[in-house]
Order: structure tokens, then sequence, then C-alpha cells
């Protein structure tokens, strides 16, 4: 009786188990189907630890942080700036690839980008990337409001900058806003060739009025000459006059020998 009592037990406690088993593995197969698989994380720099996306931005933009001193946040700074530049570039260039498509979307406001120490999130406001998309989907629509488009970007960029303390060297403008205007080429080529014609005709113009001023110098200088010459009294002439005489002879002796003599006027 006791050894039957055993048995039962043993199979009733083998039963037991197997049943959980069958259990828990019924509850992991539901959950895995809500749930869905695990993502992994997307930042992997571990320079920032475990500062990445709305917290990183935060840290950067002054919000204390706990076990992120001042200091430290400062000396993270310079690491900082490439993430966000990238993801300015990123949504910029995004809005004009729409643009270009004539296919507008809603730009994301988080996404993750490389480091020299692997990768990292970055987060930024949704206005401030709604505005970015925008320019950058105008600037493709619309080149000819290339100056507004400047404009906005450079704002909103400064913005961010200022908002996280960075230093921004030059506008954004100035390498993602490359004018391309063959048109302007022809006015640089028809503004020179203006400036030769009106080069040419100053240089004519002047070389015109140095030769009628050299002739008014030849006709003063002729007629100072003549009114010095009729000034001048003329010069006694030297007439030559020939008082011829006949042959005489004085008494009767031999005839006189007279030369011609020169009579002045």
């Amino acid at each position: 009786m006791s050894n039957f009592f055993q048995l039962f037990v043993a199979w009733g406690v083998l039963l037991l188990v197997l049943l959980s088993l069958y259990l828990i593995d019924k509850v992991n197969v539901i959950h895995s189907k809500h749930v869905g698989p695990e993502i992994p994380k997307t930042y992997t720099d571990s320079l920032f630890a475990d500062l990445h996306g709305k917290s990183l931005w935060d840290a950067m933009s002054g919000i204390p942080m706990a076990g992120y001193p001042p200091e430290l946040l400062q000396k993270l700074r310079p690491h900082y700036e490439p993430v966000i530049r990238q993801h300015i570039e990123h949504v910029f260039m995004q809005g004009q690839q729409d643009g270009a498509k004539q296919e507008q979307s809603v730009p994301k406001n988080v996404a993750s980008f490389p480091t020299p120490r692997g990768s990292l999130e970055s987060w930024l406001p949704m206005h401030h990337v709604a505005s970015l998309y925008q320019v950058g989907f105008d600037h493709a629509q619309h080149p000819e409001h290339w100056l507004t488009n400047q404009q906005t970007l450079d704002q909103v960029v400064a913005m961010l900058y200022a908002r996280t303390g960075l230093l921004l060297a030059e506008p954004f403008s100035r390498h993602l806003m490359v004018r391309e205007l063959p048109e302007l080429e022809n006015s640089v080529t028809t503004d020179e060739a203006q400036a030769a014609e009106t080069a040419d005709a100053q240089i004519a113009t002047a070389s015109d009025a140095m030769s009628a001023q050299a002739m008014a110098e030849t006709e003063l200088a002729d007629t100072e000459v003549v009114d010095t010459l009729a000034d001048t009294p003329p010069e006694s002439e030297t007439v030559m006059l020939t008082h011829e005489t006949s042959p005489q002879t004085l008494d009767g002796g031999a005839p006189l020998n007279l030369q011609p003599q020169q009579v002045p006027a």
C-alpha cells in the first residue's frame, strides 16, 4: 500500500512539472507575439555613457543631469558638434530630395549618426526639424527664393547651436545652398563687355580732346607768330642804283672811268 502511494505521488509531481513547463512556454509565446522582437540600441559611443537621444539634447541644452556635472558636459560639447551637424544636414537633404521628387513627407527628429567611436542617437526639437526640412524642400522647388531660404536656414541653425552652447564657425548655407546660376556668368560677361566698351569710348574721347587741344595750341602759336611779324618794322632794303655817266673828259684829257655807286633807298 505504501509503495503504491509513493508511486502515485511521484507520477503526480512529474505531471505537475510538465504542465508548468508547458504553461511557461505558452506564456512566452503569447508575450513575444504582443511585444515583438527586442530592438537593439542605436548608440554605441561609450564616450557619452547613457546619454543619447532626448537625454543627450537636454544635457547639451543646459538641463541638469544626475551624474553629469557642467564641467564634464562642457568637455563633451566638442564631440557632440559633429553629431548635431550631421543631423541638421540630414534633415535638410531629406527635404531637398523630396522637393526634387515633389513628394512631401514628415521628417523624423530622431536618427543615429556615426562617430569616431561608433554611433550615437541624436534628437532635435520637432519644430526645428520641420523648419529645416521645409527649407530644403523649398530650395529644391523654388531656387529663385535663394535669399529667403538662406536666411531661414542660417537662423534655425544658429538657434540650435545657441541652445546647445556650441560655436558656429560659418553659416550652413555656404555648403548646403551653393548657387549655380548660368545667367550670372552671362551677366558678368556682359558687364565686362560693357565696361570694355565704356573704357574704349573714354579713351577715344580723351584722344579727341587731346587732339583738339593740340590743334588749338598750334593755331594759337601761329596767331602769335603772325602778330609778332605784323608788329615788327620791315628792314631797309638795299637798292642798287646805277648812275651812269657819259665818259667825259676834263680839259680835253682822258675820259674818267667812274664806278657805279650804291645809294641806299
